[in-house]
């Protein structure tokens, strides 16, 4: 079979459109795909052969972490088997391995000292628009353990009481529906509240971006990131284990280890689908309050060597 330049982009759309998956996954797999195309694109590769997908594995482990890789191994696989299943290309990603996932649970979690300096550092920066639209999504991170795409993802209708409960219907991680929800404390409800009320603009978006260049837009991931990670600076926390994400991380271990819950009530907070990956949080606490290294060290270096065999 001979395999003539294909338009890859046109290719693309069509081998999303073959696929029965939810929406949401299929843009998933759009821009996974739509970046290899650019990265063709960029280097002049019209042929692409198993030695491009090899140096495609190398360009992107220098930026993203091996689950992000493994994905698009995977996605690449499925859509070089469509092309070839189609006559149009031959499935150059026979034979290319997965990346080794590494572990993903390595963000730290922060005390509830260092939580409350969060809070703190942003509540004295509230004065402005910004600063008050900044301690409003501080604030839900720290008590409900949102995802900054869940953050990026609300919108103001989503607002909701019941039972004179506040509430904030969120669209989970590889979710398509907001039928899940966090609850608002009232604190927390004011603050949003008074950074609407202060907005008072009629957009849809929960939180917006009022920079100069990007007025009026609906906040985007990487400005929570980097806004969390600029206040975590300036209280003298600068470490790569000490993200975003470590904010959700910190609700999970403080719920278990001071808040008195049990593991299915920590699960239902974090809206986890498995209680197994509660139960890593549980481990973290009992971890960290295992002190066996401490006392076999005060035994060896303690005692007065007349343990009995």
């Amino acid at each position: 079979m001979n395999y003539n330049i294909v338009n890859f982009d046109d290719e693309i759309s069509k081998y999303l459109e073959s696929l029965d998956l939810k929406e949401i996954t299929k843009r998933s797999y759009e821009k996974i795909l739509t970046t290899f195309a650019r990265y063709l694109k960029v280097r002049f590769i019209l042929l692409p052969s198993k030695k491009d997908i090899l140096d495609y594995k190398d360009y992107l482990a220098k930026s993203v972490r091996s689950a992000s890789i493994q994905k698009t191994i995977v996605v690449l696989r499925g859509f070089f088997t469509y092309l070839d299943s189609e006559g149009m290309y031959k499935n150059i990603m026979i034979g290319i391995k997965g990346a080794k996932i590494e572990p993903t649970f390595k963000r730290e979690a922060f005390s509830l000292t260092d939580l409350k300096r969060i809070v703190d550092l942003a509540k004295s920066k509230s004065d402005s628009l910004i600063g008050l639209r900044n301690y409003a999504i501080i604030l839900l991170m720290v008590t409900t353990g949102l995802r900054t795409i869940e953050i990026e993802r609300a919108s103001i209708s989503d607002l909701s009481s019941i039972k004179g409960r506040r509430l904030l219907y969120v669209q989970g991680k590889g979710s398509d529906d907001k039928d899940n929800y966090v609850k608002l404390s009232s604190e927390v409800f004011s603050v949003i509240t008074d950074y609407l009320i202060k907005r008072n603009d009629e957009l849809e978006p929960l939180f917006i971006t009022h920079g100069t260049n990007h007025l009026n837009k609906r906040i985007q991931t990487r400005t929570i990131r980097g806004l969390v990670k600029e206040y975590l600076r300036q209280i003298g926390i600068d470490d790569k284990r000490y993200t975003a994400h470590s904010l959700r991380h910190s609700v999970a271990t403080n719920l278990i280890k001071y808040g008195n819950v049990t593991l299915e009530e920590a699960k239902q907070v974090l809206r986890h689908k498995d209680i197994k990956t509660t139960q890593i949080y549980n481990h973290a606490v009992i971890r960290s309050e295992n002190e066996g290294e401490l006392i076999m060290s005060k035994l060896i270096l303690e005692s007065d060597g007349d343990i009995d065999e």
